[in-house]
């Protein structure tokens, strides 16, 4: 049966794509009028779910608040999304799979290994002020012998994602998927994605039950089981449950609050123009249905909260009140380097009590809170900083609250430590340790090491006199390359004609270390494929329109605008690991995210609106 369904698949998608491309022509199922009303209901699917991102941010609080009554909130739209879903092979997507979840070992055994990968940082810490600064706080934290925190009996998490991209191998077609990076702080659009892939599921459903020649009443069951496992997106489900798990250790094994569960708190770290709130509240909202509250804090809100001394250190040896006595006395551990790990408290007092509390202490201590969990999504730029943010971070690290990622785990998501893995000896050393700790067979880690590296991609250090031939090869040929820095977020890597005008670099000896900070990276080249993009687009109104009484639409008003282009995809993994000690608590891969773009995109940013997203129709 699934045979016919996937044959199946290949008609409908060539007749919903003659519904662009010839307008009068006829197709043997689909009409277009049923085509026309599937568009408007995958529309109206994605309207009621919230598939959104906000059209623009307010980033000074102050513009927020317009009076005690009323706070300004910024319009919606809808996000850029692709028609109808591509083919993928189940092997490569259980590839990509079985690869991302062995990256959880890998990495954890590097950052338990602190003074290896701070090592290799080291040439990179000289040509970058921002890894420095990350590279010093970890050094502080974790290598102080006095007042410092010990990675290995931390408990370890990140909510990462794994990036792969179809590449033409020696057998063409498509026959191979290589890792682009994985990215181990602040991954989104994980619940947008999971929104696509049911309303495609939703339109294939429809299609099949209505004009599937194997339909019946006795075949529609299993017809629709499979089609069910095809579109298979529990991203929510996933990162819900890793964020529950690492609070509930953190009670279990570090709260402050013991008897008040209530007051113990997860919060999320946000960027001040975030526009990407509809897909972060899904993720607050099943939180909340399981007891656990998360707050979101701007970078703006949380430099406020520090500046007037509301984020602070609980210390083993204080009691609450004598951690709010000490902030009182204007003590800043910071500055004097006296900071050491303690509770992360946040209080949310109103700023008018905060002169003279002793009478009201015990009011005052009912608006602390503990905080469980930090989930970064921001502060992974050097653009999210200024000094008292360094300063806030720091006391962030020193802290007993679960961050995800804590610094350590940031420094392995960069670049230069997937390179490494290149280097069979770098690979064998840190795969043949298992998620608990054991030391694998042989046969096991050889087994290991042929899978993963089947998904590497080349990749070398461009500063290194060894490359000298890579590198001549690269300027000659720039468009098979591209140079990668040590940088999270889209935009960041150089193409074509910049990869070589940096490379040049490499022939001045004053200047050839700063390639250091680089990855130079072969170039993935998957076979494009036709498919329809659905950008939101706005009409803006002329001021004779908007101040015409009779005009019903005051407003800029949005549209989709459907084209279809030759387009290349890349393909997220999510993964969610905890450690605690030397115990694996959590490895699961839950959720995917594709992003769809031209093929004469060199970048693939869906914020920025390059990339459209998209789901998979499993082959």
């Amino acid at each position: 049966m699934e045979k016919e369904i996937n044959d199946f698949y290949e008609i409908i998608q060539k007749e919903i794509t003659n519904y662009f491309l010839v307008p009068k022509g006829k197709n043997e199922y689909l009409s277009h009028e049923r085509i026309n009303i599937l568009i408007q209901d995958i529309v109206a699917l994605l309207n009621c779910n919230g598939y959104y991102i906000h059209a623009k941010s307010i980033n000074d609080e102050k513009k927020r608040i317009i009076n005690d009554n009323a706070v300004l909130s910024c319009p919606p739209k809808l996000f850029s999304f692709i028609l109808f879903p591509q083919k993928l092979n189940k092997d490569l997507l259980n590839l990509c799979k079985k690869c991302t979840l062995l990256f959880s070992e890998i990495f954890d055994n590097i950052v338990c290994d602190l003074p290896f990968l701070l090592s290799v940082l080291e040439n990179v810490k000289g040509n970058d002020e921002f890894s420095k600064k990350i590279i010093d706080i970890c050094e502080r934290v974790y290598l102080s012998k006095e007042n410092g925190r010990d990675i290995n009996n931390e408990i370890r998490c990140i909510i990462g994602r794994s990036d792969y991209m179809k590449h033409d191998g020696n057998m063409g077609n498509d026959s191979e998927i290589k890792q682009i990076e994985y990215n181990t702080i602040s991954v989104a659009f994980g619940n947008l994605s999971s929104i696509v892939f049911e309303a495609h599921k939703n339109m294939i459903k429809e299609i099949y039950k209505e004009y599937f020649p194997c339909m019946n009443e006795q075949s529609k069951k299993e017809i629709f089981e499979i089609l069910d496992k095809k579109f298979d997106n529990n991203f929510l489900e996933g990162i819900v449950t890793c964020i529950e798990k690492a609070h509930n250790i953190y009670i279990e094994n570090a709260s402050k609050f013991e008897s008040d569960k209530n007051k113990v708190i997860t919060i999320c770290i946000l960027h001040d123009d975030d526009i990407n709130n509809f897909d972060r509240y899904k993720t607050k909202h099943e939180l909340s249905k399981l007891g656990i509250s998360q707050r979101y804090f701007t970078i703006k809100q949380l430099q406020n909260l520090f500046e007037k001394k509301k984020i602070f250190l609980n210390y083993t040896d204080e009691t609450l009140n004598e951690s709010i006595n000490r902030l009182m006395n204007n003590v800043n551990e910071c500055n004097e380097r006296k900071i050491r790990p303690g509770k992360l408290m946040i209080n949310l007092n109103d700023d008018n009590v905060n002169s003279d509390i002793s009478n009201i202490i015990e009011q005052y201590k009912k608006n602390i809170f503990e905080v469980s969990v930090i989930y970064f999504r921001a502060l992974y730029a050097p653009s999210h900083y200024n000094e008292i943010m360094w300063e806030l971070r720091e006391m962030m690290e020193f802290s007993d609250a679960v961050k995800i990622p804590s610094l350590p785990y940031q420094l392995v998501g960069l670049k230069k430590i997937q390179m490494l893995l290149l280097d069979d000896e770098i690979l064998r050393k840190y795969i043949s340790i298992d998620l608990n700790k054991n030391k694998k067979s042989e046969e096991q880690i050889l087994n290991d090491m042929n899978m993963i590296k089947k998904t590497f991609a080349l990749q070398i250090d461009p500063s290194l006199d060894k490359h000298s031939d890579i590198i001549s090869y690269a300027i000659k040929n720039v468009n098979k390359f591209i140079l990668k820095p040590q940088r999270e977020g889209g935009q960041n890597n150089l193409h074509g004609n910049d990869v070589k005008e940096k490379l040049m670099l490499y022939y001045k000896p004053e200047e050839k270390n700063k390639l250091s900070f680089y990855v130079l990276m072969e170039k993935l080249f998957p076979s494009p494929f036709p498919t329809i993009h659905c950008r939101i687009k706005e009409t803006n109104k002329s001021d004779e329109q908007k101040n015409n009484s009779n005009y019903c639409d005051k407003e800029d008003t949005q549209f989709i605008e459907f084209s279809i282009e030759q387009s290349i995809s890349e393909f997220g993994f999510f993964h969610n690991i905890i450690f605690f000690k030397d115990k694996n608590v959590l490895n699961e891969q839950k959720g995917y995210l594709v992003r769809t773009k031209n093929v004469n995109e060199n970048e693939g940013g869906a914020i920025c609106g390059i990339s459209s997203l998209d789901s998979v129709f499993l082959v």
